[in-house]
């Protein structure tokens, strides 16, 4: 998909209207620009001649009118395709992204976890951007030098067809001197672009992982290499930029031949000899059409970087939308009273190791699984395999509704299952603030009452969180992701480890009040060796992993402590 396919394609009426509008009004803008400067050239050295020849008779008062005129309309056209061409911007940016935020939505949770690293938020602002921009930057200036050009080269023509046959040839040669130099400033373009991405993904990757690099003494390492990514892309940029300043030079000598053949073709010879007034005007016209040529490498780097942008947002632009879709999708079904089970696994493999048990469940409204185990024997993986994560070991299968949750749209997931990971994240803002992600238009006392639910009623709604948290208690943040988990109200829940940082009353009163604010949910709770006395309730099934390929499953236990059992 190329970069004005993309545009137009995902730009609205009001947009495309403004486009095609700037670029009428930037080539008429240019064609005043260069016919000001011709007929100006003209009319003083004809004031010249007039004035030598002591001619009284000639009048001065049309020339000057159309001087007038054009410097007023060159003015006036500038000034509204500024206008129009940043009203176009806007529009198609908006309509760009927008459509392209939806189109995320439609991305399976697996292929998100890839974009971790902000690829997929750099695709959405500066990609979004560079395509957007073609508006401004690269459609009006094309739409002046190729409207200017062309009827410089007519007029010529017309006047004398050496000078026009002439000025065409010149001016395709600066136009290919412009597109190669163009085509060699991309692979340097692409070359920093990578740079950059690799320089953000290790600074992120640093970020989260900073105290075990501080205790690996591994800080040190991690800058240089970021420091290597960040000085290979502006290399990169450097070499670009000296490529767009030695082929503006080089356009130089064209606009300077092409002057001078103009003058000479113009006033040499018995047959194409013309005035010398006519002469200056054409010289000057062809100038004006030079000063545009050598906008031209600029322009086709900004379509240059347009172009490689598209091809990365290829992928979400050809994704239908939800409301796009012929037929309602069978996940957009509302669960409530719905019949079947939410969730089926199918000979999952869990624990470690490749001998590893397979685990087939079906998970039914209202019931209560609960996956137990040492650290390391696989919990955490077994829950993001269950919400789409992670895409299921052969020969396991994992069905929502009867369809493989792992190729389900993120924002499918979404609406039926909620994961809350060991470290969630959470917002730089206030408590209130955090939890209206998960319902934007609850009022004041459905937060408190998921507060209430996860044991964090004493907590103001305007306490600040911190940067990822921090303000906050482990114990706090972690009934804070379940309490904006409760707002939700998903059909299945998986809570990951959801008592750590907790005493046993704490946690037994943040899981009775999960609970009692979803009665008719799944739960799924992983929890620690350590914590498996803590369940304040009968689970419906209990999934006992050990750190050797083995697994106990146990059906409707009276306490989940007392009925484990595992293998011999």
């Amino acid at each position: 998909m190329t970069a004005f396919r993309l545009l137009w394609t995902t730009a609205d009426h009001r947009a495309r209207r403004d486009l095609l509008f700037a670029a009428v009004l930037a080539g008429t803008a240019e064609l005043c620009a260069a016919g000001l400067l011709g007929v100006s050239g003209w009319f003083l050295t004809s004031c010249a001649v007039v004035t030598a020849q002591a001619n009284t008779t000639w009048s001065w008062m049309y020339p000057s009118g159309t001087v007038r005129a054009l410097a007023l309309g060159r003015t006036g056209l500038r000034y509204t395709e500024r206008l129009v061409s940043h009203g176009a911007l806007l529009g198609a940016t908006l309509s760009l992204r927008s459509r392209l935020v939806r189109a995320a939505t439609t991305v399976p949770a697996r292929e998100l976890r890839t974009h971790r690293d902000g690829a997929l938020m750099g695709r959405l602002t500066g990609d979004v951007g560079a395509v957007g921009g073609m508006a401004g930057q690269v459609v009006p200036p094309l739409a002046g030098i190729g409207l200017t050009a062309t009827v410089v080269v007519t007029l010529l023509m017309a006047a004398s067809w050496p000078s026009g046959a002439a000025e065409l040839l010149l001016l395709v040669l600066s136009a290919a001197t412009a597109v190669t130099a163009e085509r060699r400033t991309r692979g340097h373009q692409r070359t920093a672009a990578e740079a950059w991405a690799a320089a953000r993904t290790g600074l992120l990757s640093a970020r989260s992982a900073l105290p075990e690099l501080r205790c690996l003494e591994a800080v040190d390492l991690v800058r240089e290499q970021v420091a290597h990514e960040v000085g290979r892309a502006r290399r990169a940029e450097a070499a670009a930029d000296s490529l767009m300043r030695r082929s503006k030079l080089l356009l130089r000598l064209p606009a300077v031949a092409g002057q001078t053949a103009v003058l000479v073709l113009a006033l040499s010879g018995p047959v194409l000899t013309q005035p010398a007034a006519d002469a200056i005007g054409e010289v000057l016209l062809v100038a004006a059409a030079y000063e545009l040529m050598e906008a031209l490498p600029q322009v086709l780097r900004d379509h240059g970087l347009a172009a490689e942008a598209a091809l990365r947002l290829t992928d979400l632009a050809h994704r239908v939308l939800p409301d796009e879709a012929p037929t309602m999708s069978p996940w957009k079904s509302p669960l409530a009273g719905a019949a079947g089970a939410p969730l089926v696994a199918r000979h999952l493999p869990v624990g470690v190791g490749d001998d590893r048990t397979g685990w087939s469940a079906v998970i039914e409204h209202g019931s209560v699984v609960m996956v137990t185990g040492p650290n390391g024997s696989g919990k955490s993986t077994l829950l993001e395999t269950l919400a789409g994560r992670i895409s299921p070991a052969a020969p396991g299968s994992v069905l929502l509704d009867g369809l493989p949750v792992e190729s389900l749209p993120a924002r499918a997931i979404a609406d039926r299952l909620t994961l809350v990971e060991a470290e969630d994240w959470i917002a730089d803002a206030t408590i209130a603030e955090n939890l209206r992600q998960a319902a934007p238009d609850a009022d004041d006392d459905a937060l408190r009452a998921a507060l209430t639910a996860a044991a964090l009623e004493r907590l103001p709604l305007d306490t600040p969180t911190g940067p990822l948290g921090r303000a906050l208690s482990q114990g706090q943040r972690r009934r804070l992701v379940i309490a904006r988990a409760v707002l939700r109200t998903p059909a299945v829940l998986l809570l990951d480890e959801p008592t750590t940082g907790l005493d046993a009353p704490t946690a037994a009163r943040m899981l009775t009040g999960v609970r009692r604010a979803l009665p008719d949910s799944a739960l799924v709770i992983a929890l620690p060796d350590r914590h498996d006395d803590l369940m304040p309730f009968a689970a419906t099934q209990v999934l006992r992993l050990e750190l050797t390929p083995r697994a106990a499953i146990v059906d409707q236990p009276e306490h989940p402590r007392r009925r484990l059992r595992r293998f011999p």
